[in-house]
C-alpha cells in the first residue's frame, strides 16, 4: 500500500511539475508575444511621429517660402519706387540752386565740348579714312586702265604684225605664182611657136616637092 501510495504521489508530482511548466512556457508565450505588440505599437507611434513631424517642417517651409514670395512681391515695388524717386532728385537736385545749378551748366557744357572733340576726331578720322580709300581705289584705276592700254597696245601690234606678215606672205605667193604662170606661159608659147615654125618649114617643103 505504501509502495502504491508513493508511486500516485510521483505521478501527481510529475504531472503537477509537466502542468507548471506548460503553464510557464504559455505565460511565456504570451509575455513574448505581449512585448511583440508593444514593439510594433511603439514602432508605429514613432513612425506616425516622424510623419507627422515631416509633414509639419514641409508645412512650415512651405509656408516660409510662400511668407518670403508675399514679402518680396510687397518689397520689390517699393524699392523701385525708391529707386526711381532717388533718380529723380539726384537729376533734379543739382538745379534746386543758382550756384549748383551754374555748376551744373558748366560741367554740361564741358561734357558738350568733349563729345563735339570726340565727333570731330571721329569725323575726321573718317574723312581721312575715305579719302585714303578714295586715293586707293583711283591708284588701282589708273594702274588698271594702264595695264588694260598697254595690253590693247600689244594686242593691236599683234596684230598689225600678223597682218603684215599674211599680206607679206600673200604677197610673195602671188609672186610665186605669177611666176610660175609667166614660166608656164612662156614655155606654152615656145612650144605654140616651134610646133608654128616646124608646120610652115613642113608646109613649104611639100610645096617645093610639088612643085
Amino acid at each position: 500500500m505504501a509502495t502504491n501510495g508513493t508511486a500516485a504521489g510521483v505521478a501527481q508530482r510529475r504531472a503537477a511539475a509537466k502542468k507548471g511548466q506548460g503553464t510557464t512556457q504559455a505565460a511565456r508565450r504570451r509575455k513574448s508575444a505581449s512585448r511583440r505588440s508593444t514593439t510594433a505599437q511603439r514602432a508605429a507611434r514613432a513612425a506616425a511621429t516622424q510623419r507627422v513631424n515631416a509633414e509639419a517642417k514641409g508645412a512650415e517651409a512651405l509656408a516660409t517660402q510662400v511668407a518670403g514670395v508675399a514679402e518680396s512681391a510687397v518689397l520689390i515695388p517699393v524699392g523701385v519706387a525708391l529707386e526711381t524717386r532717388d533718380r529723380l532728385l539726384g537729376a533734379i537736385r543739382p538745379w534746386t540752386s543758382r550756384t549748383s545749378a551754374e555748376r551744373e551748366l558748366t560741367r554740361v557744357r564741358r561734357s558738350a565740348r568733349r563729345f563735339e572733340r570726340r565727333g570731330s576726331v571721329a569725323r575726321n578720322r573718317t574723312i581721312r579714312e575715305l579719302r585714303q580709300r578714295r586715293s586707293r581705289l583711283v591708284r588701282e584705276l589708273r594702274k588698271r586702265r594702264g595695264q588694260v592700254v598697254r595690253l590693247a597696245r600689244r594686242r593691236r601690234n599683234e596684230v598689225n604684225r600678223t597682218v603684215k606678215q599674211n599680206r607679206r606672205r600673200v604677197e610673195t605667193e602671188l609672186r610665186k605664182g605669177r611666176r610660175v604662170t609667166q614660166v608656164r606661159a612662156d614655155r606654152v608659147r615656145n612650144e605654140v611657136e616651134k610646133a608654128f615654125q616646124n608646120g610652115t618649114k613642113q608646109t613649104r617643103q611639100r610645096v617645093q616637092e610639088i612643085v
